[in-house]
């Protein structure tokens, strides 16, 4: 019998394909007690692994340098971002955001697959706290993060699973079935290790 925190509290025999994508998200992280919580989002481990990763853009920067300074952190080319009128574009925007990172401490700039491990670990733990919806996520790290090439076999799972979803249904698993698979792959991703991944981390604010 499958286990009730397969589902995040969804019947599914009667859920809905077409709004897969688009359920609320529901926690399972009192049946996962060993997966950390996500960082915040403006943590600058994660806005370093975001940018590296292309999930973030230069105009997306100065208001993101202006909430970090709200938030306490500061750095001249921090201060000097939050200023910034014209960047429209991520070539402009890096000799400013690499020397933040810099600033903060990090091993900057990071390796792609560094990033986009930092990036997919996030999100994993994310959708484990409930704040993100499993299906939706695993779309967004096949398409946008990893370019349909997975990295482990991890991630590779994840990207099988949210393809099977597309088959024909009497050839793929049941829904029951790839929910409780997508899950225990990202518990998985949500509590890899990743010697030489992790960066340095400035102090808290």
């Amino acid at each position: 019998m499958q286990s009730n925190h397969c589902i995040q509290g969804v019947d599914l025999e009667v859920r809905d394909l077409r709004t897969l994508y688009t359920d609320p998200p529901s926690s399972v992280a009192n049946e996962h007690p060993e997966v950390p919580p996500p960082d915040a989002p403006l943590s600058p481990m994660i806005l370093a692994a975001r940018w590296a990763a292309h999930d973030l853009y230069g105009e997306d920067m100065p208001g993101i340098a202006a909430d970090l300074l709200e938030k306490g952190f500061d750095s001249p080319a921090l201060r000097r971002l939050a200023g910034e009128m014209q960047i429209d574009n991520s070539e402009a925007a890096e000799p400013l955001v690499g020397r933040m990172f810099r600033e903060f401490g990090f091993l900057y700039p990071l390796k792609d697959h560094q990033a986009k491990l930092i990036v997919s670990r996030q999100v994993a733990r994310e959708i484990i706290a409930g704040h993100r919806n499993d299906w939706s996520a695993a779309n967004y790290l096949e398409i946008a993060i990893w370019n349909w090439v997975p990295f482990n076999a991890d991630l590779t799972e994840i990207f099988s699973i949210n393809d099977e979803i597309d088959w024909d249904p009497q050839y793929r698993r049941s829904l029951s079935d790839l929910q409780c698979a997508l899950i225990a792959a990202f518990v998985r991703v949500a509590t890899m290790t990743m010697e030489g991944v992790d960066v340095a981390k400035p102090p808290e604010a």
